[in-house]
């Protein structure tokens, strides 16, 4: 096997898995001769189900033979070396035990099927710490344990114990499409999608991803010459650099990822956590990583599997653009709230496109968008061939959406087949929507034909905007320059940091604060404001406090020197009562009022599955409130932080409105940059840095930062 490092970041490394996926030599240590077993199972997906030519090497205490092959006693009884593949089948309390037997045996990867570990506990945890030792020191590669296993459709090879490996792929068409799944439950209900015209060609089920994850199957399907679409269905990310090195990997490759990360509400994080043990992150970095990324991310298993059938069929393409043809006036209605609803667009039609559906259709048709031919269509099936034509050909239509209100047998039979018969040939994406209740032939024609409906609008309408949405996103992967003038050596820090100390750093990485003074008493307050111009503000210089408006650490609109002394005192007198140590208290800071500009929040924290993040939006006081904020993953281009800007509303007030001055946008961008760039400086030591407000006056005027907090 060889390891290779990521073309995204050296420092994650990938391994090829060829002796997994290609193996030539597989053993199963569990194999039984009781049919209905997971033992038995196994062997017969190995040996029957499998296009498997390679040695297969069985291994039970009892002895014996199954299938004509020898029932080895233990692993070291097996007389080769260098097995690629072994399939653990052995309760919980003997894996590692087994695990050092294969080691010894030269075994390359490892499958566990077996359950019971950290799933369970701290004791598990132990017994994971153990099995995952073994690996290491010798090389081994551990896939699972608690997991589904591996199927391979082209060609066939089902290193899993499921009893349902020998139907799968054996109705439908077989689509390039990859799927990696944590659990099995749900990657085996997607795999028998194949029921609806989505077949799945690989399938990785990864369970509690001791040591390869799910970063792993999405780089090696990113590779594979044999997928053109990846899925997964994530409860937790082991580790933010290597998905996102996998993530990047297959949009190098030009082959979408779908995700369904599951766990996002408290009660699912707890169920990941007693699941697979996994961590399932704090969902909104999960969903700023996934956009900026170019991961498609999707709600539940439906969504899924439309966004992926209908990806597989069209390519990646804008298809915002939607001609809805029906024989039913009010699907088609029904169908325009939907396309408006999801911001998609009815498609105007080329005056050529009505003209000719006119010389086919009865005067009474309606041949605007929506098109509704009435039931003249059911009756006169060639009808649909006649007119479906023209709207293939038009260039204003991206895809052309068939709402299939009732099924009547025969007539929808070959009201279908003339329409498969031009959309098959059509440039346009055929998108038909099976709205009755009851199947019949013509919903299997379409299955057969390659073309799996949707089973509602709605679904349909979320696999065109996730489609379109994929195919406009831009590519900005390269990194720009870092801003100028940023200091050379690492700033000095010392904590605690307070506010003044905080401003000061960002003052050396050229993000500006008002004019102020700090001042340790009443006398010198008065004098640094007459210095500055009223009005001006005071707030409270403390080791540790962080929210000095919470305890009366800060007065605004001070107007004279009798108010900044008074301001002084009653600061000082908050502080106190909220027990603020005397010793960690550093005076006021007086600063000039800036009251004309928008108050932004620019935050920075380290996540504990992705590392540096960028969170950006409304500020102020009412930040919780509002939470109207972005995030973004660091390192972050420019066009990346503009991007993530752009996702909270507040970004609307940047630009001008009735009159109202433009804000300094550019500056903001600018500063965003720097103070990142402060963060990244700082080093590991430092978990957070808050600026807020950062205010951003109007255009040509720059920002300036009001508060700032260092942890």
């Amino acid at each position: 096997m060889s390891v290779s490092p990521s073309q995204f970041d050296p420092d994650v490394r990938f391994d090829d898995l060829v002796a997994l996926t290609q193996p030539r030599s597989v053993m199963i240590v569990g194999a039984s001769t009781t049919p209905g077993t997971l033992g038995h199972t196994t062997v017969v997906n190995v040996l029957e189900h499998s296009d498997f030519d390679g040695e297969v090497h069985l291994v039970n205490p009892k002895g014996g033979e199954l299938f004509g092959k020898p029932l080895h006693a233990s692993v070291a009884a097996v007389p080769v070396q260098g097995i690629d593949v072994a399939l653990l089948l052995v309760p919980a309390e003997s894996a590692v035990a087994t695990l050092r037997a294969c080691a010894e045996k030269g075994v390359r990867y490892v499958i566990v099927f077996t359950g019971g570990f950290a799933e369970l506990g701290v004791a598990g945890r132990t017994v994971e710490a153990e099995m995952l030792a073994v690996a290491q020191g010798s090389g081994m590669r551990l896939y699972g344990p608690n997991c589904a296993g591996m199927t391979m459709l082209a060609p066939r090879l089902g290193l899993t114990f499921s009893t349902e490996f020998r139907n799968d792929g054996r109705t439908g068409r077989l689509s390039r499409i990859g799927l990696v799944t944590q659990g099995g439950g749900l990657g085996r209900s997607l795999m028998q999608g194949n029921e609806r015209g989505v077949c799945f060609s690989r399938w990785f089920s990864t369970g509690n991803e001791l040591d390869l994850d799910s970063a792993d199957f999405i780089n090696w399907l990113a590779q594979d010459p044999g997928t053109d679409l990846i899925c997964a269905v994530m409860e937790g990310i082991r580790s933010g650099p290597r998905f996102i090195a996998a993530a990047a990997a297959a949009r190098r490759a030009g082959k979408p990822l779908i995700a369904l990360k599951i766990g996002r509400s408290d009660f699912g994080k707890k169920a990941a956590q007693s699941h697979t043990a996994s961590l399932a992150g704090e969902d909104a970095v999960n969903d700023a990583v996934f956009s900026q990324y170019g991961v498609i991310r999707v709600e539940d298993l439906d969504e899924l599997l439309d966004v992926a059938s209908l990806m597989s069929r069209v390519g990646v393409r804008s298809l915002r653009n939607i001609c809805v043809y029906s024989s039913s006036g009010g699907a088609g209605v029904l169908s325009a709230d939907k396309v408006g609803e999801a911001g998609l667009a009815m498609a105007v039609l080329a005056d050529g496109t009505v003209a000719e559906m006119a010389r086919h259709a009865p005067a009474y048709a309606a041949l605007s968008n929506p098109v509704d031919l009435t039931t003249k269509a059911l009756v006169d099936p060639d009808l649909a061939r006649r007119c479906l034509a023209p709207l293939f050909a038009d260039p204003g239509v991206d895809a052309v959406l068939y709402p299939i209100t009732s099924n009547y047998s025969a007539s929808t039979e070959g009201l279908v087949r003339n329409m498969l018969a031009v959309a098959q040939g059509g440039a346009k994406a055929f998108v038909p929507v099976w709205m009755s209740s009851r199947r019949g032939p013509a919903h299997d024609l379409l299955i057969e034909e390659g073309f799996a409906p949707f089973y509602s609008l709605r679904n349909a309408m979320l696999a065109l905007k996730r489609v379109s949405g994929y195919a406009e996103q831009g590519r900005d992967d390269a990194q720009d320059a870092p801003p100028a003038g940023l200091p050379v050596a690492a700033p000095a820090i010392q904590f605690p940091c307070n506010e003044a100390q905080a401003k000061a750093l960002l003052g050396q990485y050229g993000v500006r604060s008002p004019r102020e003074s700090q001042a340790a008493t009443a006398d010198a307050a008065a004098a640094a404001a007459r210095a500055i111009g009223f009005p001006v503000a005071l707030k409270l210089v403390a080791d540790g406090v962080l929210h000095k408006s919470e305890i009366g650490g800060v007065q605004l609109g001070l107007r004279d020197e009798t108010e900044v002394r008074g301001a002084f005192e009653r600061i000082l007198s908050n502080a106190a009562r909220h027990k603020v140590p005397s010793a960690a208290i550093h005076g006021v800071l007086v600063s000039e009022m800036v009251v004309d500009g928008v108050e932004m929040l620019v935050g920075l924290h380290r996540d504990e599955v992705f590392g540096p993040v960028l969170t950006v939006g409304a500020g102020g006081v009412w930040v919780e409130v509002e939470a109207d904020v972005a995030r973004c993953h660091l390192p972050a281009s420019r066009a990346q932080i503009e991007r993530a800007l752009d996702r909270a509303r507040i970004a609307k007030r940047l630009a001008s409105h009735r009159g109202l001055p433009a804000r300094d946008r550019q500056a903001l961008v600018d500063a965003v940059r720097r103070i990142a760039a402060l963060f990244s400086a700082l080093g590991d030591g430092v978990q957070s840095l808050e600026v807020n407000p950062l205010v951003v006056l109007d255009e040509g005027r720059g920002v300036v930062a009001l508060d700032a907090v260092i942890e």
